[in-house]
């Protein structure tokens, strides 16, 4: 008994040294694992690691903004030059119908085709071998003149506009004076080729859809057809009137200046195709019939009375 109480006693006094030590050997290995989580191979991410999400490539495009083109010179157009510190070189110059500039000491530089950048960097690489040492130059187009896009129809300012770079059927429409909600039920672009059908942009698509980022190109035209109807006979101003959405005969009769003295309210047609379609606007006035819904291309004719 005493030698076995001898044997334990330098065990009894380390082995709450050794279990500190081994505790402390613990906590060292748990702030390793944190700090750079081990990966187990066959199990994916690292254990302790946040987990990887899969971008699709669909996705990683969709997040890629498109490459804004630069505006193309042509002819028509008028470049603004700064060639800095020869005032004499510096000015506006006109592209001709060929594309070409005259510019002095070097004459006719085709510039027809290129960006502002790439005809500073001829017209540099012209005026070097003999004329300037290193030329700093700049090109700006003061006057766009060669990239026509005509709007017709239901527009404020009808008529014909010159791209100065890339362009959307809002932009476009946008320059013209913007089009009213009235009478329009959608846009078309056409793009000037033999045989093209264009495209037709319905009103409500251009803003909800983004139907209205159609980029426009040198020669389209973009026409805005408005949907009209027509009011005849015993009326303040026959012809034709806006059609909308929800509009009743009561309304564009109303619209053409209402019925005159002599009109018999009794006897008002809608002449719709090959159909003709009684309605008596003075059981409308009073409340006794539904104010009818009319359509477009709809003839109304308002009889004269016969008294």
């Amino acid at each position: 008994m005493i030698v076995i109480r001898v044997l334990l006693a330098p065990i009894s006094r380390t082995l709450p040294m050794l279990l500190f030590a081994a505790s402390l050997a613990l906590c060292a290995m748990h702030v390793a694992w944190a700090e750079d989580p081990v990966p187990v191979s066959g199990l994916g991410p690292a254990l302790g690691a946040p987990p990887l999400t899969a971008l699709s490539s669909s996705a990683l495009q969709s997040n890629t903004a498109p490459a804004v083109q630069p505006y193309r010179i042509g002819g028509g157009d008028t470049l603004q030059v700064q060639v800095f510190g020869e005032p004499t070189l510096s000015g506006q110059f006109p592209v001709d119908d060929a594309g070409q500039l005259d510019f002095p000491l070097i004459g006719a530089v085709t510039v027809a085709g290129l960006s502002t950048t790439e005809a500073g960097d001829l017209l540099r690489s012209r005026l070097m071998p003999g004329y300037l040492l290193n030329p700093n130059i700049t090109v700006s187009v003061a006057d766009y003149h060669s990239q026509s896009v005509q709007v017709l129809g239901a527009i404020a300012r009808p008529g014909v506009y010159y791209l100065r770079g890339p362009t959307t059927v809002l932009q476009i429409l946008g320059e013209a004076g913007g089009l009213s909600r009235d009478g329009i039920d959608a846009v078309k672009i056409s793009h000037g080729g033999q045989g093209d059908p264009g495209t037709v942009v319905p009103y409500d698509q251009l803003l909800a859809t983004g139907a209205g980022a159609i980029m426009v190109t040198s020669g389209d035209v973009v026409s805005v057809p408005q949907s009209l109807l027509t009011v005849m006979g015993q009326v303040g101003k026959p012809g034709e009137v806006t059609f909308r959405e929800g509009l009743t005969i009561s309304q564009a009769i109303a619209a053409a200046g209402g019925a005159s003295p002599g009109a018999d309210l009794a006897r008002v047609y809608i002449l719709r195709g090959d159909k003709r379609i009684r309605v008596s606007l003075r059981k409308i006035l009073s409340g006794k019939a539904i104010d009818v819904l009319v359509q477009v291309g709809d003839r109304i004719f308002v009889g004269e009375s016969i008294v």
